[in-house]
């Protein structure tokens, strides 16, 4: 009793879910099939994310439990579920841009619709990835209870909300931040630029100095052989003088003994 009870529950709250969900999807009644799936999916990822959490709360107090195994039958087939319909998603988008080419029309307008969806369905796409990584990390499809690192979530950038209307606005800001991104990463190029034509520059004056510096070895040797040639000659030079000194002196002492001789005989 009490589990058909349960059942009956279930079924009003998904019917009562489903009906809220409708209404948001048509609040303005004018929306078009694209945002209307869009809004679908992101409303959907938020129920698959409250599934975890139910999940990942009964794996917690109660491990194995039918609870748990049935939270996670429905958790991969709604993940299998809004697969089917991001993919959708994607065939509208890939309809969209064969129109606007087949056009040869330049609309910026039309083009800037056709890149956001194109960004849509990427999210998307990484929203379901972020959701099996989740279902992985509780045992969704694996046996083993594995704990989440949140130390490592905490340093994850957070995916917007496709379902949020104020999305273009997002991806806006994102392309904005982007472009600052992408002008200083071009900076950072000049910079390197620069840094490497200064590199190139200091090391050829190294090469220079180098050169210099060997240059500067030469000559010193250079002069010091002319120092010990200059020396030599100098010193042979001195010789040929004390010589000649010598010769003179020879000279007058025997014109002197001469002269002292030729006195004597007188």
């Amino acid at each position: 009793m009490n589990n058909l009870l349960k059942r009956v529950d279930k079924i009003k709250k998904e019917t009562v879910d489903a009906n809220d969900k409708n209404k948001q999807l048509n609040a303005d009644g004018t929306t078009d099939a694209f945002t209307l799936l869009r809004r679908k999916i992101g409303l959907d990822i938020k129920g698959i994310r409250e599934l975890i959490k139910e999940r990942d709360e009964a794996e917690s107090s109660m491990p194995g439990s039918v609870r748990t195994v049935d939270l996670s039958h429905r958790i991969r087939t709604a993940i299998q579920e809004i697969k089917t319909e991001t993919q959708k998603l994607q065939r509208m988008y890939e309809k969209a841009q064969d129109r606007y080419n087949k056009k040869n029309k330049e609309n910026p307008e039309k083009l800037k619709d056709i890149e956001l969806k194109k960004e849509i369905c990427e999210l998307a796409w990484a929203h379901i990835k972020e959701l099996e990584d989740q279902n992985r990390k509780r045992g969704g499809e694996t046996s083993n209870f594995i704990p989440r690192d949140h130390q490592s979530s905490s340093t994850v950038k957070q995916l917007p909300d496709i379902d949020n209307d104020d999305f273009k606005e997002l991806i806006r800001n994102d392309k904005q931040i982007d472009n600052v991104l992408d002008r200083i990463q071009e900076n950072l190029k000049v910079t390197e630029n620069i840094a490497t034509e200064l590199g190139k520059a200091a090391k050829r004056q190294g090469v220079m100095m180098d050169n210099l510096n060997d240059k500067a070895d030469d000559l010193d040797t250079k002069l010091e052989n002319i120092n010990i040639r200059l020396a030599k000659m100098i010193k042979d030079v001195r010789k040929a003088d004390r010589f000649l000194i010598d010769v003179i002196l020879i000279c007058v002492l025997l014109g002197i003994g001469g002269f002292i001789y030729s006195r004597v005989r007188k």
